[in-house]
């Protein structure tokens, strides 16, 4: 990991790299959310409750270490491993090795509940501790607008890549060595293992972070430590802008969580195909998220990232409502008409993968703005911690509803009440999130051209201008989007925790 002085021009192997990167920050967690439940409950003959807890769990713990993981590598700087390595590179260098466990996830015959629920909660911790760092990259590379659209693009379309190989191998695998056998899951986990290896050593040798001074104070204590970290996590929340985007990347995301959650359940017990049906759909739906990513990418730019948005989640809507109307009322051309909602589904799930964390990357910049720091790392940290902890609770209730209406493990035929309630999880659960989503979204205001008139104005007061002479649009910019008067901006505010001395 390189710590650049200048602001180098970002070339094709560092695009490449960092796009790279979400084929796991991405792609690992996609995989598991399409399948990773339907394994535990068709092959390793979990319970519903059983496998949506295993999630829960995992996903409850990740909360809490998200934003400790944001901490850390903000403050690695000040360790000898931090100034050799780098605060984010020596993450992604322990990630090399530590990313093989992921196979461990997809193996049967080792244990039950309590061996699955140990594996995912290891993966949990290796995602976290590689993730975390990643998602500032784009911040510590460059401030330039579109460049940090360009890498969310590629980043995306690596992301989709790996979505559509989680989508498709599965199937193939599945056709292989049939629909019981467990031997597909462990090649697909062996698989990406390896390929999640190779990118960890290609995000620590081409991208790079900006170079801290590590301060010579003395180190607080651990209690310290802590206690600042949880005040800081609270303080992001008096980010106007941070706290919308939380809400609207919580509620697309809840909606594909769930999605994925019960896609396979759907087409198996609902529609009555099979799963390499199922595969074959979220494949098509894998090829056109690709597709739409920089169609997603430019509509950003020209017409933002609310807009944006709201046409993604429409398309999520419409693509379940057509689902279930496939359900209820198709009885001649079932698979053409699966396919082609596959295909506004897929619309839908670009966009939502898509401007969530394509606003990330300007999150820092409105922050800045308010308190006159940089705080990346505490961002990303609480952004997952907040989706992680509304999913632990969300996906158990799934299994819960789900074992509720009667669904049993291991059976080719599920109830009539089975199927209702994998219906109404499915369709209702999906909506009410998505719905959520584009509520949050008509009052988000962060545009190209306001994001343009923020950075402009942290120039200008970089270089000792005056807030007394801020003009009008700017004032009003900025207002809106920290949600603060403008007077209380750039570190004139208690935002930011001032740390306790160690006596």
């Amino acid at each position: 990991m390189i710590s650049k002085t200048a602001n180098p021009k970002i070339g094709f192997k560092t695009v490449l790299s960092y796009g790279a990167g979400d084929v796991f920050g991405g792609g690992a967690f996609a995989i598991a959310g399409l399948w990773l439940i339907f394994f535990y409950t068709n092959i390793a003959g979990l319970t519903p409750v059983q496998a949506t807890s295993i999630v829960a769990i995992g996903r409850f713990v990740d909360a809490f270490f998200d934003p400790l993981m944001g901490y850390v590598t903000d403050n690695f700087y000040k360790t000898k491993l931090g100034k050799r390595f780098g605060r984010r590179g020596f993450f992604f260098l322990i990630g090399m090795p530590l990313s093989l466990s992921y196979a461990l996830m997809w193996t049967v015959g080792f244990g039950g509940y309590w061996y699955y629920l140990l594996t995912y909660v290891m993966f949990g911790f290796v995602f976290s501790l590689v993730t975390v760092p990643y998602e500032t990259l784009p911040a510590e590379m460059t401030r330039d607008f579109n460049t940090r659209s360009k890498l969310t693009t590629v980043r995306l379309l690596f992301s989709q890549g790996a979505t559509f190989l989680a989508s498709w191998l599965p199937g193939v695998l599945i056709q292989i060595y049939g629909e019981d056998s467990p031997t597909s899951f462990l090649l697909m986990g062996i698989c990406f293992s390896i390929i999640y290896a190779i990118i960890m050593f290609c995000l620590y040798k081409f991208t790079w972070e900006q170079p801290v001074v590590a301060s010579e104070q003395e180190q607080d204590s651990f209690k310290n430590d802590m206690r600042y970290l949880f005040k800081e996590l609270v303080s992001t929340f008096k980010v106007k802008t941070f706290r919308l985007h939380v809400l609207m990347y919580t509620g697309a995301f809840l909606a594909q969580d769930i999605f994925g959650a019960t896609f396979a359940f759907f087409i198996a017990f609902a529609i009555g195909q099979d799963a390499v049906l199922a595969s074959k759909l979220l494949s098509t739906m894998a090829v056109v998220q690709i597709i739409f990513v920089p169609i997603f990418a430019w509509f950003c730019i020209k017409f933002g990232n609310g807009a944006a948005y709201r046409i993604a989640l429409t398309a999520v809507i419409g693509g379940i409502l057509g689902f279930i109307a496939i359900y209820y009322f198709v009885v001649a051309q079932v698979l053409l008409m699966l396919y082609l909602v596959s295909i506004l589904m897929g619309i839908g799930r670009s966009g939502t993968f898509y401007v969530p964390w394509n606003i990330y990357s300007f999150v820092a910049d409105v922050d800045q703005m308010l308190t006159g720091k940089r705080r990346e790392g505490i961002f990303a940290g609480m952004m997952t911690f907040t989706r992680k902890f509304v999913q632990s609770v969300a996906i158990l209730l799934v299994g819960a509803f789900l074992e509720s209406f009667g669904f049993i493990s291991k059976q080719t035929v599920q109830s009539s009440s089975a199927i209702m309630g994998i219906i109404i999880v499915f369709g209702i659960g999906t909506i009410v999130f998505a719905l959520f989503g584009l509520y949050i979204s008509s009052k988000f205001k962060l545009t190209r051209a306001n994001h343009k008139t923020l950075l402009n104005e942290i120039e200008r007061l970089q270089e000792g201008g005056s807030m007394e002479t801020v003009d009008p649009h700017t004032r009003e910019v900025v207002e809106e989007l920290t949600g603060w008067e403008y007077e209380n901006n750039w570190g004139n505010n208690r935002i930011v925790p001032v740390r306790e001395k160690t006596v």
